[in-house]
């Protein structure tokens, strides 16, 4: 592809263990990759911009978590964007504007947008057999009115309490005119459930992505490349393991399994936030 956006929205978590990573799986499929990141202002925030040294930083945000939170009860702190269900395209739509005015610099819309999280480690998958075998899989370049996500699962629906397709919502595509109408979903003119009143956020997702809100548009499941979150404990591994990817999952999958007690020295070890952690209800990445 000629140009590429990368939006990576949320908590920074693990993302300066991914930086150099993430970095080389993007330059390995672009000419040109635009980045644009946004985060909280509970996350620790030093040394992100630095980060981005040589590459393409087109704008760098720093979110209020209590935004709108003048409608909530007395007491409570977050505002109603921070949570998973309007926190991402309510962040990628304030990176939106940011967007339009790179695509002008660049004369041109952006080739593809990706949509991910600075703790997601996206790499890419291997032919397994024939004359390529171990040659990367040739990328799946995006149609119009298509979202291509990196997996689908099944998840209890809140709504029923029975099992529903959910999207893996952490690494998703699209073209830019996509990335607009995706991200309206956040919007109450769009969204199809309140924030804690749906099935769930990554069965609405789904739901969002084909129904009549606006042209339906299709899923599509690429199979080109994974993504991965990757948690704390990976700082850990020394220089030589930190390099494969097989070792960096394996350790990152026993995040779950430490005590909390462990999972606080973690991330005051390595300067993550405690609330990039704390402030989330996802059994598999909560302190």
């Amino acid at each position: 592809m000629k140009n590429i956006a990368v939006v990576l929205r949320g908590h920074v978590r693990t993302w300066h263990f991914n930086a150099p990573k993430v970095f080389d799986f993007y330059n390995q499929i672009a000419d040109n990759v635009d980045y644009y990141f946004i985060t909280w202002d509970t996350s620790n925030t030093e040394g992100v911009e630095e980060s981005f040294t040589n590459q393409n930083l087109i704008h760098f945000h720093i979110l209020g978590h209590s935004m709108h939170n003048a409608e909530l009860s007395e007491g409570e702190k977050e505002g109603e964007y921070y949570n998973g269900h309007l926190g991402p395209p309510y962040m990628n739509m304030i990176m939106l504007p940011h967007i339009r005015r790179q695509e002008k610099r660049l004369g041109t819309k952006y080739d593809c947008i990706f949509d991910s999280r600075p703790d997601v480690l996206p790499t890419r998958n291997k032919i397994l057999w024939g004359e390529d075998a171990g040659n990367d899989l040739s990328v799946t370049y995006p149609d119009p009115n298509t979202i291509y996500f990196s997996g689908l699962e099944l998840q209890t629906n809140a709504g029923t309490n029975e099992l529903d397709i959910a999207m893996q919502d952490w690494f998703m595509y699209m073209r830019s005119d996509e990335f607009e109408i995706f991200n309206m979903r956040y919007h109450s003119d769009y969204c199809i459930y309140t924030n804690g009143n749906g099935p769930g956020t990554q069965i609405e997702i789904r739901e969002y992505v084909v129904s009549n809100l606006h042209t339906p548009m299709i899923v599509c499941i690429q199979d080109w490349c994974n993504a991965h979150m990757v948690r704390p404990n990976v700082f850990r591994l020394d220089w030589l393991d930190s390099r494969d990817t097989e070792t960096l999952l394996l350790k990152s999958r026993e995040w779950p399994t430490m005590t909390k007690e462990d999972k606080i020295t973690e991330c005051e070890r390595y300067g993550i936030s405690l609330s990039d952690y704390v402030d989330t209800t996802s059994i598999t990445c909560k302190i």
